[in-house]
């Protein structure tokens, strides 16, 4: 993985729900390799998003100091800060692509860090916006099964030659 790959903030508490153990693991496999190549981006906003959602609304939720550790984790991807360009970007990728205001911050924050794949569970799987692809978690999902199967990795890049 060289490009640069957008995680929303449905990956990362995934990866910390126990609630769908195959879209725990597929989210723990992403978000491990995109530690790994150095190519992992998110923004300040799923940050706050994450800590109240898995301290809060999951099936177990976690300590505030567990949240807080995984943050830390997860802080040491690319960290986008949305600033007033960013704003009124996303206002203009709304409107062009008729899609929710969030849904644009997270397609502006993704072009900002020069990301050509964002993973997300709200966006259409396969659409293309602005110069970023998405996948959607529960396509990453099958994807994951059948590569298991066949004793593949799965390619985080959404490319995948498993059956």
């Amino acid at each position: 993985m060289s490009d640069n790959v957008f995680l929303d903030t449905n990956v990362l508490v995934c990866a910390n729900d126990t609630a769908e153990p195959k879209k725990q693991r597929t989210a723990r496999t992403l978000i491990k390799d995109v530690l790994h190549a150095g190519n992992g981006v998110i923004s300040v906003q799923f940050l706050r998003e994450f800590r109240v959602t898995v301290t809060r609304k999951i099936h177990k939720p976690l300590s505030v100091s567990m949240a807080r550790q995984e943050a830390e984790l997860f802080g040491l991807m690319t960290v986008v800060d949305l600033d007033s360009i960013l704003f009124f970007d996303a206002l203009r990728v709304q409107q062009l692509y008729q899609i929710s205001y969030w849904d644009a911050q997270i397609v502006v924050a993704a072009e900002s860090a020069g990301c050509t794949t964002l993973y997300s569970e709200d966006l259409n799987a396969g659409q293309e916006y602005a110069k970023v692809m998405t996948f959607h978690m529960r396509l990453l999902c099958r994807r994951y099964s059948r590569c298991m199967d066949a004793g593949r990795a799965v390619p985080a890049n959404g490319a995948s030659s498993c059956p």
